[in-house]
């Protein structure tokens, strides 16, 4: 039988570790991915340069953590909030608002920021690019057993409404930046997110509409006007 392992570092030295990450996510936030600088860390953490060297060597390797952080918190946020929610339909649907709250966290907008400046930082891209692959995967991953226990059982398709939600969601995020938190059309744009779930879900729950839409085939047919509204009637009908 192995040896179990034990983490034995110093707690003072978890504690700093912590408080330069939360310096981080502080200051991505607030001045951006640009301007998240070591010494801008260090300087909002209260710890010495030496320090901040021994847990993390360089900047990517400082944002990398970050980010890993971020996504534990996000994760583990999100569990809490559909912990109490009933299996089955009501905890498919209740993902949506779920993530939804994730998405408006502080953590989120360090997320965003890092997800953007990354692509033009070479020695942060791929590494931060698989990270947010492996993240994915987890919530996809999560997202299509909770789809089993409705009876639907196409990943690819629940899979690809995973990352819809998470894009369309983080969109809207930006969005707000910009417009500011008094802008309906934000909150507009969400309840037709999740009326498009629900009603997408129920229509999907038709054999012959689900084969129909067979991704990597043919592009599915676009109901027209009439049918959407046919459509959104029931959905209004089961909320």
């Amino acid at each position: 039988m192995a040896e179990a392992k034990f983490d034995i570092r110093p707690k003072r030295g978890e504690a700093t570790r912590l408080r330069l990450i939360e310096a981080a996510v502080g200051a991505l936030v607030e001045l951006g991915y640009a301007s998240t600088t070591t010494v801008e860390v260090v300087r909002r953490a209260g710890v010495s340069r030496g320090a901040m060297l021994h847990h993390f060597p360089t900047r990517a390797d400082l944002l990398l953590a970050t980010a890993e952080h971020i996504m534990a918190s996000q994760s583990a946020f999100r569990r809490s909030l559909l912990r109490d929610v009933e299996r089955g339909e009501k905890r498919f649907f209740a993902i949506t608002d779920a993530s939804w709250a994730v998405m408006q966290r502080p953590e989120a907008v360090a997320l965003t920021e890092m997800m953007l400046g990354a692509r033009g930082d070479a020695e942060l891209s791929e590494r931060f690019a698989t990270l947010m692959r492996l993240s994915m995967k987890q919530r996809e991953a999560g997202s299509g057993e909770v789809a089993d226990d409705i009876g639907y059982a196409d990943a690819r398709l629940v899979a690809a409404m995973v990352r819809l939600h998470t894009a369309a969601m983080r969109g809207l995020m930006i969005d707000r930046d910009y417009w500011g938190d008094a802008d309906r059309a934000i909150e507009d744009a969400y309840e037709l997110l999740v009326w498009y779930k629900q009603a997408a879900m129920r229509r999907l729950a038709d054999p012959a509409f689900a084969r129909s839409i067979e991704l990597g085939h043919e592009r599915p047919l676009r109901p027209g006007r009439a049918r959407l509204r046919s459509i959104g009637a029931k959905s209004n009908n089961h909320r």
